[in-house]
This record gives structure tokens, C-alpha cells and sequence, in this order.
């Protein structure tokens, strides 16, 4: 075969092992709950109003179980909370480490908005290692609950991811 026949089917070729070997958005759509324990330090800025620096850390679980993006992988978001109980509201926003059970890590942004217990955010792939080494981009959306505010200082949570 002439390699003027031959170069339409390399290039075919090459073209798609490209494509079958990027992930879709809808490959790194994380369906499922992150259980969270926050600790840091809150400060009050002017009576009613709270501002808390930390990290809530726990566990994504997939809606999908064993085999599902993310599934008992382990979670770490350094993050601040604004929280102003005087006009009912808090933003909330960070980073988050997401690592499996072989290493390999994910890293997103997040940013939240809500009345202070209850909020809505959205999500953004910014890298990752080994598997994660592609995602880049829009992550989804979440809502948060937070369940407790221990007298400590630490709180309790649960985040639900594409859901």
C-alpha cells in the first residue's frame, strides 16, 4: 500500500485513539454525599456577624457505590465562612483535595451562598494526579446542610454533590 493510501487511515486512526482517550465532562460528574467535619477558628466582627477559617475534611460517598467517581475517597477543603445571622446569610468558599484509596488526587474550587445552615454552590475541577491527571472545569453543583454546631467551635455536615 502507497503512503499516499496509507495516511488517511493512520490519521483516522490517530484522531480517534484521541478522542476515545479524553474524558468527557460527564466522566468527572461526582453523584453522591461528602460527610464533613470542620474545625477552625471563628472570630466575631460586629455582634451577630462570624467569620471562620479551617478545613472540613471527611468522606465522598458515590451514589453509584463501588466503582462510582470518587467513592470513599477521602476529602480535605481548606475554606473560609462568612456568616451573618443579622441579615440570615453566609458565603462560604475554598478548595478541595479529593484522594482515593491508590493515591491518585483531584483538586477543585468551590464557592457557596446561603442563609447560614442551609447554602447552594457550584464546583470547578482545577487538576488532579494519576487517573484525575485531565480533569479540568465545571464540576457540577451542591447544597449544604450544616447539622451542627458543636459548642467547641467545630460543626458537622453533609454535602450533596449533582444531585
Amino acid at each position: 500500500m502507497s503512503l499516499r493510501k496509507c495516511f488517511p487511515v493512520v490519521v483516522s486512526s490517530l484522531a480517534l485513539s484521541l478522542f476515545s482517550s479524553v474524558a468527557t465532562a460527564q466522566d468527572w460528574k461526582a453523584v453522591g454525599n461528602f460527610g464533613w467535619f470542620g474545625v477552625g477558628k471563628m472570630q466575631e466582627i460586629e455582634k451577630g456577624h462570624f467569620y471562620w477559617v479551617g478545613e472540613f475534611s471527611g468522606t465522598f460517598f458515590s451514589d453509584k457505590g463501588a466503582g462510582g467517581l470518587f467513592h470513599n475517597a477521602g476529602v480535605k477543603c481548606p475554606a473560609f465562612y462568612d456568616v451573618d445571622m443579622n441579615a440570615g446569610k453566609h458565603t462560604s468558599g475554598g478548595y478541595c483535595i479529593i484522594a482515593d484509596g491508590e493515591g491518585d488526587q483531584a483538586y477543585l474550587s468551590w464557592t457557596n451562598k446561603g442563609d447560614g445552615r442551609n447554602g447552594t454552590g457550584t464546583f470547578t475541577y482545577t487538576g488532579g494526579t494519576g487517573k484525575y491527571k485531565g480533569i479540568k472545569g465545571p464540576g457540577g453543583a451542591f447544597t449544604t446542610l450544616l447539622h451542627a454546631p458543636w459548642p467547641d467551635g467545630t460543626t458537622s455536615g453533609l454535602s450533596n454533590w449533582n444531585k
